[in-house]
Order: structure tokens, then sequence, then C-alpha cells
């Protein structure tokens, strides 16, 4: 059998470098050399490369799109949007957040914000004040965001048992007519201030990790479900279009109280208000925090019992599936701290590994926290990752295959004729020296068509894109105290070290600027097919990912 020959990338020294050269190494040449034409690209032979490190990509083969899952942004604390300095700080971010989630808006704070609720008249009227709750959207709609609104808590003065749980008042309503009043009131007042046209598109979730007991939801199961059905019920009286939907479930197995049941509730169980079969639920969520001490990466055995439940349901196969809660909880030590994340190159490869798996489960958004540094504006390696993204947005995803063992692989897109390919490398352990070798092999559609390419890379790994290696160096030179048994590597400094790491980020910020922006690693460089297929060679530290641009020439 022939083996198909295919060519990896090449570089040559350019004119001016090359005459340099000449000069210093034949300072008198008793003739000038004839003009040399330039070197042939290094072949790889297929044959010579381990089938285990291949990936087949068909550019003819488009398996879905290659969509935005990134750009909502939870907010626990909506009176932020109140401050001016606040909602000019948000246009740095504005180029990838479109949307936030505003949890916790109708009471039953641990902080008493939002108590539009008032009590009961003597006629059994409800009594509320929603000023600040028109003050508070008038200026968050000011900054051109999309609102999501959670629909929680329940006030404090509707219970009378008021237990104070973690995040406030998880009990249910005592009279449930109160909350109707309350819930019709509370939507109403945003209809009349914002029009219905604008308010049924926006999202409504009815509480926050239901199964989570008490933290979230202070009673059982079929209160939850009969919680949920009457909002839900009330919310279409006033918004009959509404987009709504329940909270998102808890995925710890060792806390959670039930799974799934929800949503066989919502297909053919009784709804409590209606008496009818089933409840309205246009999107499903779960919350998905990741453990480095675990060393894996746990999404899909928590997502796939609740993808496969769904598509058990032809109302409910194709809703949107999301991820309402997500990072990074605990570092390799078990420390949680702040963060929510890892701020390095392990959150990078992380990061790639968990956009493989949106496509793989069908996820349609993930909610983010954040994607910058404690005190500034500073990219974590994880959003230099989301950059790569961007490029990619709204192509069309290819056909794949591969036999990668662990978490690596290529995700390719292909936009116009400009092919991209995600490249990835990730290890669990932020110790790992697991580097690996990657050979994308393009065929078919783009790649049949066209012999050249010019071929450009973006690098984020522990020498790319990253800058919290070098922080810390500059911190413990600087004598700051470090809490050993703090959080490491976090995107909170904080959780590690102690005040005057902000005087260390001040001093240093254009460095750390240089370092945290995503570089470009090849520019402009000539790749050639070989016989019916292009072949690249990806060389991938332990924790990367690479970008590769390839435009036809």
């Amino acid at each position: 059998m022939i083996p198909i020959i295919s060519f990896t990338l090449f570089f040559t020294c350019s004119k001016d470098e090359q005459m340099e050269k000449e000069i210093i190494e034949n300072p008198e040449p008793e003739e000038p050399e004839e003009p040399q034409e330039p070197q042939e690209p290094q072949a790889i032979n297929e044959a010579d490369i381990d089938p285990s490190k291949i990936a087949t990509i068909n550019t003819g083969a488009v398996v879905g799109q290659f969509h935005n899952f990134w750009s909502t942004r939870p907010m626990v604390n909506q009176s932020r949007f109140n401050t001016t300095n606040f909602r000019n700080s948000l246009q740095t971010i504005k180029d990838y957040v479109k949307s936030y989630n505003l949890v916790r808006s109708m009471g039953g704070r641990t902080d008493n914000l939002n108590m539009f609720y008032k009590g009961v008249d003597g006629s059994g009227n409800i009594i509320t004040d929603f000023s600040d709750l028109v003050s508070t959207m008038r200026n968050f709609m000011s900054t051109g965001f999309k609102p999501r609104i959670v629909l929680s808590k329940v006030p404090w003065e509707m219970v009378a048992n008021k237990v104070v749980n973690t995040y406030g008042n998880t009990s249910p309503p005592d009279n449930y007519d109160y909350w109707r009043q309350y819930v019709n009131a509370f939507l109403t007042t945003l209809v009349n201030e914002f029009g219905m046209q604008e308010v049924k598109t926006w999202r409504f979730r009815v509480s926050t990790e239901p199964n989570y007991t008490p933290n979230h939801w202070n009673g059982t199961m079929q209160e939850y479900f009969k919680h949920y059905d009457i909002t839900v019920d009330e919310v279409l009286k006033v918004i009959p279009d509404a987009i709504v939907g329940p909270g998102n479930m808890l995925t710890e197995d060792s806390v959670a109280t039930y799974t799934t049941e929800l949503i066989d509730h919502c297909a053919n169980g009784t709804n409590y208000a209606t008496g009818a079969t089933g409840t309205k639920m246009d999107f499903f969520s779960i919350s998905y925090y990741e453990k480095i001490d675990q060393n894996t990466v746990a999404l899909p055995d928590k997502i796939e019992r609740y993808r496969n439940k769904l598509n058990s349901y032809p109302q409910f196969s194709n809703i949107p599936l999301d991820i309402q809660e997500f990072g990074i909880l605990r570092d390799e030590n078990r420390v949680r701290g702040s963060s929510l994340v890892d701020a390095t190159e392990l959150g990078a490869s992380w990061y790639a590994t968990v956009c493989d798996m949106v496509h793989e489960y069908k996820i349609n958004e993930i909610y983010d926290w954040g994607q910058e540094i404690e005190g500034s504006d500073l990219p974590q390696g994880r959003k230099n990752v989301t950059r790569m993204f961007q490029k990619m947005e709204g192509g069309s995803k290819l056909e794949a295959i591969d036999n990668f063992s662990g978490y690596a692989g290529v995700i390719p897109v292909v936009k116009g004729d400009v092919i991209y390919l995600l490249v990835y490398n990730h290890n669990p352990s932020r110790t790992s020296n697991s580097s690996r070798t990657i050979y994308p092999k393009l065929e078919g559609g783009l790649i049949s068509s066209g012999n050249k390419w010019k071929m450009s890379e973006w690098t984020v790994d522990k020498n790319n894109g990253v800058m919290m290696h070098e922080f810390y160096k500059d911190l413990r030179a600087a004598g700051v105290s470090e809490n050993t048994n703090g959080r490491i590597y976090g995107n909170r400094t904080s959780d590690r070290f102690a005040d005057g790491w902000q005087n260390v980020l001040s001093a240093n910020l254009s460095k750390y600027q240089g370092l945290a922006n995503l570089p470009k690693t090849v520019s402009d460089s000539l790749v050639i097919k070989g016989n019916e297929s292009l072949i690249l060679k990806v060389d991938l530290e332990p924790h990367a990912v690479k970008l590769y641009e390839l435009v036809p020439q």
C-alpha cells in the first residue's frame, strides 16, 4: 500500500537574514551564488505516525454549529448596578458578556436587600413597594445587558417559622395565595415599566438548586414541585409567552436529595396548580463545579442522566440544557476559598475540555461567574480560551474522529473558507508532566479543493497567555504574607495572600498585561497539502490549548 504523504509547517529565513548570514560566513566570495529555490516542507508519512495520535477531520462533514455558550454571568447583588462606577467598569467585559442572571431577586435574603414585600392588609391583599426594583432595573437596563430573573426567594414575612439557612429563607410560603399575588405584582411591575414585548424575551427561573436541602430549599421534593407549578401558573397569567424553567439542579450526589424526578413531574405528573398533566418547562439546568483534588473531569457523570432523561420525552428533548452555576470549586489541597475557578493553564485546558463536552451533550449555555483576575481586568488563562472560541463562534463544527486517551482532542470549525482547529491537552493533576503530540489530519471538502494554506497559531500554556506564575513569584519576592493553607492559583489572589498583593499587582501591571494577553505564536506560515490530506503536528504541554487558523491561498 502506498503511504499517504502530507506536510507539516516549515520555516525559512528571510532574504535579508540569508544575505547577512552569507556575508558573515563568506566576506569575499569569488562569484555570487545562484539564487536558491526554497526548500520543500518536510514530509510527514502517515505510516510513521502512531494511529492513536491522529484526529481525522472531514472538512466536508458538518455535524452542528459552534455556538456561543459563554455570554451569561450570574449576579447575586443587583444593587451594584445602581452605582455609576460599577456600570462603567463593565465596559471591558462587553465583548463576551451579553446577559446577567439576577438571583435572589424577590427578597428572603440575609443582607436585607430586595425587601419589596411589606405584608398583608386587613382584606388579605398584599402590600408592596417596588420603587427600588424599578430604579435598579432601570440602571441595569442602561448597561445594554439582557436580564434573566430568578424568581426567589420567598420573602421572610411569608413564613412564620423564619429559619435562616446558608442563602437566606429557603422555606416555601405558608400561604400560596399571598405568593401568587406577589409573583403577579412583581412581574406586572416589570411589564408596566419595560413593556410586554421586552419582558417576554427574558428568562424566568424558579428558585436555585431546589434539590439542595435545606441550603436552597427547606422543603420536600413534592413541595418544590408544588411551588414550581404554582409559580409558573402565575407567571403565565401575567406573561402568557413567558420563557420559564425550574431551578438549576445541584449535581453533588452526596448532597442532592433528588435528581431527574423533576423532569418526570413536568412531563407527566399532575400539575398542582391546574390539575392537568405536566408543567411548562422551556429550559432545564444544572450546577457543575469541578474539584481539582478529585483528579477527573466530572461533567459527563453529572450531566448524562439529565440529558438522557430529557431525551426520553419528545417535548423536552430539544429544550435548552444549561449549566447555570459553573467553576472549579476546590484546588488540589481541597481548599475552596472564594475563587470559583483556576486562573492558570490548568483552568484553560479544563475549559477547552468542557467545550468539547458542550457539543457532545448538547449544552446550550454555561453561566460564568467571571474570567478576570481579582482587582484588575487582566484575563485568566481561561478567558484567553474564550478569545479562541470567539474566533470560531458561528462556524460549522466538523466531524472529528480520534482514539485519544484521557482528556485531549481537536475541535474543528469552518467559517466560509477558513478552517479553525482548537487542539487541547488537559490533565486533571496540576503536577502532571504528560505532554503529548497530536496530528490533526484534514481531508475532504475544502482540503480537496486547495493545496496551499496560510496558517496562524495562538497558544495558552504555562509559558503563554498566563500571568499567575510570575505574579506569585513577585508576591513572594516582595515578602507579601502567604497563607499556605489558602486556595492556590484561584482567580482571587486574596484567597492566598495578605494585603499588599494589590500593590504588587499595580506596580507590575504592564508586565502582567503582556504575559496575560493571548499570544499569536505562529503568523502566516505556509502549509502544503500532500496527496489527499493535510496533516499538522501539534506539540502540547500537559495543560495546553492551541488554536490554528488555516486560510486558503
